[in-house]
């Protein structure tokens, strides 16, 4: 394996990216959270996963302190070309077969804004504890792509009426009862150990064996 640590300007702003290389016509893209970075346990297991298979990966460093001095429309559309310039480039520069997709919080809004690709049409998406906002809904709920969707009943994004909304599209919905935006069962060790060991078992079900709905 070999890390090649690459960058690419957006808005005048330099958006890098870690390129995990196994050899591999087959690309997973991982989208962190505002503060929920790559070597938090979700991202760690599913990376880990990932490069067993021989599958290479791609951790994007989108999220910069003046996101959050914009207002909600003006960050998103600017995680969403930062995002999509790298998705851009890397599919430009190698002959990927296979492209799959893993975002979690904050990132699942430029993810969600990919679903409209006509060149990602045949990719796969997993949300992790998505931020259900009307945009992301739509753009979800008008998609034709398979994967999947986790988040949990204690997540402050949980939204029964979007998840109904969201379950027009071909995307698996995992609702992970008592689980806040981390995953997490409260303090609960166990059982917090428990819902990741799960939902990881559901990203390798939805990223490499056949979905049936």
């Amino acid at each position: 394996m070999h890390i090649k640590q690459s960058s690419i300007v957006v808005d005048q702003t330099t958006v890098s990216y870690d390129h995990f290389q196994m050899g591999s016509k087959q690309v997973c893209f991982l989208i962190s959270g505002a503060s929920y970075v790559y070597d938090h346990p979700y991202f760690y297991y599913t990376r880990m996963a990932l490069l067993a298979r021989g599958i290479d990966v791609i951790c994007i460093h989108y999220v910069t302190e003046d996101l959050f001095l914009m207002s909600d429309a003006d960050s998103n559309a600017c995680m969403t070309r930062r995002v999509d310039a790298v998705v851009s480039e890397v599919l430009a520069t190698h002959p990927y077969e296979n492209v799959q997709f893993i975002a979690k919080s904050l990132g699942t809004i430029p993810l969600a804004a990919l679903l409209a690709k006509p060149s990602l049409q045949a990719a796969r998406f997993v949300f992790l504890t998505p931020v259900l906002e009307a945009e992301v809904v739509e753009q979800i709920a008008t998609s034709t792509q398979a994967g999947l969707i986790v988040i949990g009943t204690a997540d402050k994004f949980y939204d029964e009426v979007a998840l109904e909304t969201s379950r027009t599209s071909q995307l698996t919905i995992d609702v992970i009862e008592g689980a806040n935006h981390s995953l997490d069962q409260g303090f609960e060790v166990d059982s917090s150990l428990a819902v990741l060991g799960h939902v990881i078992r559901q990203i390798e079900a939805s990223l490499f064996e056949p979905l049936h709905k």
